[in-house]
């Protein structure tokens, strides 16, 4: 999907999420950034969205109801939710640090 000097493939999971992420983040995100930003607003839909995907939670274990993907997933989640909005990636990354 991008192109640049230094590539690492993380795996075709890790590819896979990043591509949802992608997706759904240019799709959703990235037409309500302005206006979240401007507004200082909390885009308690998203969340939903985000439960949906399997993006909440996604470094516990499966065993109490996560993903179960860790932190290289979670980082790249962070990555392509930052594409679309910088303020919306740091809710989900302070989330998936701190309320789980």
């Amino acid at each position: 999907m991008f192109t640049a000097s230094m590539k690492f493939h993380l795996g075709d999971e890790i590819e896979a999420l990043r591509d949802m992420v992608h997706r759904w983040a240019q799709d959703r995100v990235k037409p309500m950034a302005a206006e979240i930003d401007r507004t200082n607003a909390f885009p308690a839909e998203l969340w939903k969205e985000m439960g949906d995907l399997g993006l909440l939670g996604i470094t516990v274990p499966e065993e109490y109801g996560g993903a179960g993907m860790g932190y290289l997933a979670h980082c790249v989640a962070v990555e392509e939710i930052a594409r679309a909005s910088a303020s919306v990636s740091l809710s989900y990354g302070a989330h998936s640090n701190l309320c789980v």
